[in-house]
C-alpha cells in the first residue's frame, strides 16, 4: 500500500515529518526479511452476498464446506500469535456472513493482534458496528466501485452503494476507523472522482485505489485493465486531489494498492513540483518500504487454510494449517526466493533501476499473463526511457519530473 497523502506531505514539508510518517506506519516501512510475517490476510469464509466481476476470491453465493471449523479457525489465531503476526486483516467472501466471526475476531484481539475487516458493508447495521468496536477492530474497509447506479449493477445487489455507505458511517459512529476502497478498470476509471467525494463526504479515514489483480474472476477481466497511458494519467489526476485534500485539511488520506510501480509515478509528479529535499525523503521512506512484501511480511489464508503469498496468489501455497503447523509453512523455500526476487526477475524488471522501489510488484500478475512468477508485470506504470538502465534513480526520476512538468 502507497500512502500518498502522508508522501505527498512529506515532500510538500521539505522532508519534514518523515520520521513521524515512518514511526506511526511502522510495518509499512520495515523492510522486513527474516521468517516472520507482519500482516496476514484471512479471507475467513468464500461466500458473499455479492457478484462482483472483479473478485478475486471468485466468491460464491452459498457457504463451503470446506471452510475452517470454528475450533480450527481458533487454533489459527493461536499460532499466528505464536508466529509474532501483527496485524490480523479479516476478508471474504463477505466476513459478515460467517457466524462465528466475532468468536474469532475477539480470541485474535485477546492474543494481541490488530484487527481489521474487509467488508462490503451492507451487513454493518448499529449492532454490528457496535460489535466490531467492543471486540477490538481499529479499521474497517468497505468496497464501493462506482457511483450508485454503477456500483448495484456491478455489485450484483440492489441499494448497495447506499447500504455500504449508511455501514461506513454507523463505523464510523461507533469509534472505527473507515475507509472506501475501489478497483479501477475502464469500466469505471471514470467515476475514480465519484467515488472519492462519496468518501470525503462521509469523512472516511482512507481512499484506497486498487489495480486490478488477474486473480479469481479478475483473470477474466485483464483485457479491461486500464493501459500505461490510462493508469498514469488518473494516477496523476489522484495524486493531484490528494495535495489539495492534504491542503484542505481533509480527514480522508489517499492510499493506492495491488501496483507498486505507483512508488515510482508519485516520486516523478513530486520532483516537478516540490523541493528536492523533500522528494529526497520520500525515496528514503520508499526505499525503507522496499516494495513488494508477498510471502514476506505479507501471508494470506483462504477459507480452507491454505497459506498463500498473499490473498491474490491461488497457484503459490505454502501449506496447510489443516496439514502442519504454521510455523512449519513458515519455512517453505519459496519465501526464500521471494526474499530475493530481485536477483530472479526478468523482462523490463531486469533492467529496471527502480527495482528496489518496486520489487516486481505483483508476481501472481506476471504468472497470470506469462506464464512465470519471475517475468515482468504486465502492468508496471513505467515508460521504457524512465527504467533508467545504468543510469541510477536520480536520472531516471529526474526525466520523469520533466515529463510530468509539461503535463
Amino acid at each position: 500500500m502507497l500512502m500518498v497523502s502522508d508522501l505527498v506531505d512529506v515532500a510538500k514539508n521539505a522532508g519534514r515529518g518523515a520520521a513521524d510518517v515512518g514511526a506511526s506506519a511502522r510495518l509499512r516501512f520495515d523492510r522486513r526479511r527474516g521468517t516472520g510475517v507482519a500482516v496476514v490476510v484471512w479471507n475467513v469464509c468464500r461466500h458473499c452476498n455479492m457478484s462482483c466481476p472483479h473478485c478475486y476470491a471468485a466468491a460464491t453465493a452459498a457457504p463451503s464446506p470446506k471452510d475452517l471449523t470454528t475450533a480450527e479457525a481458533l487454533a489459527l489465531t493461536e499460532q499466528l500469535a505464536e508466529v509474532g503476526a501483527d496485524t490480523l486483516i479479516l476478508s471474504g467472501g463477505e466476513p459478515l456472513l460467517r457466524a462465528d466471526l466475532f468468536a474469532i475476531a475477539s480470541r485474535a484481539r485477546a492474543l494481541g493482534l490488530t484487527l481489521c475487516l474487509s467488508s462490503n458493508g451492507v451487513l454493518i447495521d448499529a449492532e454490528v458496528a457496535g460489535k466490531l468496536a467492543d471486540v477490538g477492530f481499529s479499521y474497517v474497509g468497505i468496497s464501493i466501485d462506482g457511483v450508485p447506479a454503477f456500483n448495484d449493477a456491478y455489485r450484483g445487489l440492489a441499494a448497495a452503494t447506499d447500504r455500504a455507505l449508511a455501514g461506513l458511517r454507523l463505523a464510523r459512529a461507533a469509534g472505527l476507523r473507515t475507509g472506501v476502497r475501489m478497483t479501477i478498470t475502464r469500466r469505471n476509471v471514470k467515476q475514480l472522482p465519484d467515488v472519492l467525494a462519496m468518501a470525503c463526504a462521509d469523512r472516511a479515514d482512507r481512499f484506497y485505489v486498487s489495480h486490478l489483480v488477474y486473480a479469481g474472476r479478475g483473470h477474466a477481466m485483464a483485457a479491461e485493465d486500464l493501459t500505461r497511458v490510462e493508469a498514469r494519467e488518473s494516477l496523476r489526476e489522484l495524486f493531484a486531489r490528494a495535495a489539495v485534500l492534504a491542503a484542505e485539511g481533509s480527514p480522508t488520506r489517499v492510499v493506492t494498492g495491488s501496483n507498486d510501480s505507483d512508488g515510482v509515478l508519485l516520486l516523478g509528479w513530486l520532483a516537478a513540483r516540490f523541493p528536492p529535499e523533500g522528494v529526497s525523503a520520500v525515496r528514503e521512506l520508499l526505499e525503507r518500504r522496499g516494495g513488494n512484501s508477498a510471502g514476506e511480511k505479507l501471508l494470506a489464508i483462504d477459507h480452507q487454510g491454505h497459506v498463500l503469498p498473499d490473498q491474490f496468489w491461488h497457484r503459490g501455497v505454502l501449506g496447510s494449517v489443516r496439514q502442519e503447523p504454521l510455523a512449519h509453512i513458515l519455512e517453505h523455500p519459496f519465501r526464500e526466493e521471494l526474499r530475493t526476487r530481485e536477483a530472479r526477475l526478468g523482462g523490463r524488471c531486469a533492467a529496471c533501476s527502480h527495482v528496489g522501489l518496486c520489487r516486481g510488484s505483483h508476481r501472481e500478475r506476471a504468472l497470470a499473463h506469462f506464464g512465470d512468477v519471475w517475468a515482468e508485470d504486465p502492468a508496471c506504470l513505467l515508460l521504457a526511457e524512465e527504467l533508467g538502465a545504468g543510469s541510477g534513480c536520480d536520472a531516471a526520476t529526474s526525466h520523469q519530473a520533466v515529463t510530468e512538468a509539461r503535463v
